[in-house]
């Protein structure tokens, strides 16, 4: 083997590397992200319970709205349902 046949397949290794690296940390963004919208969206749920005086009722629904819509964020960025056409 040459050495340019060498530096090749180890520019192609790091570039691999890199990928991975960018992708983990792209879905670890994600994760984060996912974490703030559903406890935020529950601080306000709880905001309102102690407003309307119904606790854990809002609690509860802005819970749901923030990780449906956080879990519909992820499946959209991820490609999609593949199957659901």
């Amino acid at each position: 083997m040459s050495k340019d046949e060498k530096s090749t397949e180890s520019n192609d290794e790091k570039s691999k590397l890199e990928e991975m690296d960018q992708s983990s940390f792209r879905w670890l963004g994600i994760g984060v992200e996912f974490c703030i919208v559903v406890v935020a969206c529950m601080l306000f749920g709880n905001w309102l319970d102690t407003k309307a005086n119904t606790s854990p009722g809002f609690l509860i629904l802005f819970f749901l709205f923030g990780f449906g819509g956080m879990l519909y964020s992820m499946i959209k960025r991820a490609g999609g349902l593949k199957w659901w056409k």
